[in-house]
């Protein structure tokens, strides 16, 4: 199983930013053969970053393909408190998200996220693909 990021997602789809679009595409015939996974938190982040800067309808076919291929973890109240030691940990270098996409990889012993945030450079036993 892999974690797809927000900025995966969003480099995907926004056509504007052509470095980033090429390589999403280009790897996206890896990414179609896995399993994989995001957070509610990371879906939030790429629709509301996508419906400010591309059309409306295109942004929920988007979402609907998401949502038929990517499994979304929902947390526990639980899970948002311990994740906080990310937070606190990482020192403001690291957001609220992607503290809990690290938190929902290692508890599912995940190492692999496809992302263009390089905050994820930082966090022990993560390997980012991108």
């Amino acid at each position: 199983m892999i974690y797809i990021d927000s900025s995966y997602l969003i480099a995907l789809m926004n056509e504007k930013d052509y470095k980033k679009h090429e390589r999403a595409v280009e790897l996206y015939p890896q990414i179609d053969k896995e399993d994989k996974i995001t957070t509610v938190f990371m879906l939030s982040e790429t629709i509301t970053y996508l419906n400010s800067r591309i059309d409306t309808k295109k942004v929920r076919d988007f979402y609907e393909i998401i949502l038929d291929t990517i499994q979304i973890y929902y947390p526990n109240p639980m899970e948002v408190d311990e994740n906080m030691h990310c937070v606190i940990k990482y020192n403001g270098s690291a957001s609220f998200a992607d503290c809990y996409a690290a938190y929902v990889m290692n508890k599912l012993n995940i190492t692999k996220i496809y992302s263009f945030d390089s905050d994820f450079d930082n966090m022990d036993g993560l390997v980012r693909i991108y």
